[in-house]
């Protein structure tokens, strides 16, 4: 009898024992599920914060992007007529600024749900091929030069034809025009 009670001791403090695991392993689980929701709500936290940030910079951003854009453009109106070997680098900048203009969008469109606001999609506004974007160039000089050649003609005739009055001298009409 004496084993038996000893036997059923045992039992009974493995029985408690093992209960007291159960508590503790409960009691862990418990601690790890609240550590997964803080670092949870800490990583929302962060991503609304990141998000109202992007938001936040948008029109500044769009802004200097619009400005990019603009400039690279410029650059390339102005060098691929009087430095062809920069016309091609400056093609690329120009399409560079394009696209970081468009990604600048489009990561706002992707945030503005975050932070419960709408957005519109995102407007790609890359620059016209190469060839395209040369004529343009092209074009553009020609038309500058045609200007620049009819005003000096014009303004060599009236010195000459009424040299005390040369806004008041007849133009001829073929160079009007």
């Amino acid at each position: 009898m004496a084993d038996i009670d000893k036997i059923l001791g045992e039992a009974q403090k493995a029985q408690e024992e093992a209960e007291a695991a159960a508590r503790r392993a409960q009691e862990l689980a418990t601690q790890a599920q609240a550590a997964r929701q803080r670092v949870a709500q800490e990583e929302e936290t962060k991503r609304r914060a990141w998000a109202q940030g992007v938001i936040a910079s948008y029109d500044a951003d769009l802004a200097a992007a619009d400005q990019a854009l603009e400039d690279a453009s410029t650059r390339f109106q102005s060098v691929a007529i009087d430095e062809p070997a920069a016309a091609i680098p400056a093609y690329l900048a120009w399409a560079e600024a394009a696209i970081e203009h468009y990604t600048l969008q489009v990561r706002a469109a992707a945030v503005a749900p975050v932070v419960d606001m709408e957005a519109t999609p995102a407007e790609s506004v890359p620059p016209p091929p190469f060839s395209q974007a040369l004529d343009a160039a092209l074009d553009r000089r020609v038309a500058a030069l045609s200007a620049k050649a009819r005003d000096d003609a014009a303004a060599e005739i009236a010195a000459h034809l009424d040299p005390a009055h040369p806004a008041t001298a007849p133009v001829p009409d073929a160079l009007i025009n």
